[in-house]
């Protein structure tokens, strides 16, 4: 049983009262993007056929996998107070994946229609690797999450960069709305620059005397 936070006795809702996530921009443009995937060999669409039709109830296992979770550094600029990642020693515990080893893996799990590109490090850290990983397996058409504590979106062009990888979901992690609540849980963080890269990356015009 997951523990959501939220008590179905006092709140009256249950993790199965919740909507499911729904892709961003919406479902359609996913299932567009996943017929895409399954249509480029006939080994992809039979493997998700599998998992289609698996009751999954048994350790006995027909199919590849068709989501991954991938972590391409293990390191990060930051040391949020609730993240394991700031007991490292130099805020890393392992090397970078290389983009040769990304393409490997892509390579190997022929039935992949999904990957969401980062862990407990920071994956912009890795700078054009990075940006070729998540192009790499756009141009398989498969879906692409990613995560960014948005700080590294203003050097050398990253949020370009980042938009040019045609990544179908990128997400801005931000822990509280002003700037002692932010930069207390993300140490090492500076709270303007956040937000600055955040407009940035949006392309959005914010009046000079506006006090947001």
């Amino acid at each position: 049983m997951i523990d959501s936070g939220i008590g179905s006795d006092d709140a009256g809702v249950s993790l199965d009262d919740l909507p499911p996530p729904e892709p961003v921009p919406n479902l359609a443009a996913s299932l567009d993007e996943r017929e895409r995937c399954l249509a480029r060999s006939a080994a992809c669409r039979a493997n998700f056929s599998l998992y289609m039709n698996d009751a999954r109830r048994s350790a006995e296992v027909r199919y590849t996998p068709i989501k991954l979770n991938i972590e391409n550094v293990s390191r990060c600029n930051f040391a949020c107070m609730m993240c394991a990642g700031s007991e490292w020693p130099k805020g890393r515990r392992a090397a970078d994946m290389s983009f040769a080893a990304f393409k490997a893996l892509l390579d190997e799990q022929y039935g992949l229609v999904e990957i969401k590109l980062q862990g407990l490090g920071g994956p912009m850290l890795q700078g054009d690797p990075y940006f070729a990983m998540i192009r790499y397996a756009r141009d398989r058409h498969i879906w692409v999450r990613t995560m960014t504590n948005a700080s590294l979106l203003h050097l050398r062009g990253n949020y370009s960069k980042l938009i040019d990888t045609d990544v179908n979901e990128a997400q801005i992690s931000i822990d509280g709305a002003d700037k002692a609540t932010y930069e207390a849980i993300r140490r090492q963080a500076v709270f303007e620059r956040v937000v600055a890269n955040y407009i940035l990356s949006r392309g959005v015009d914010i009046p000079e005397d506006d006090p947001h």
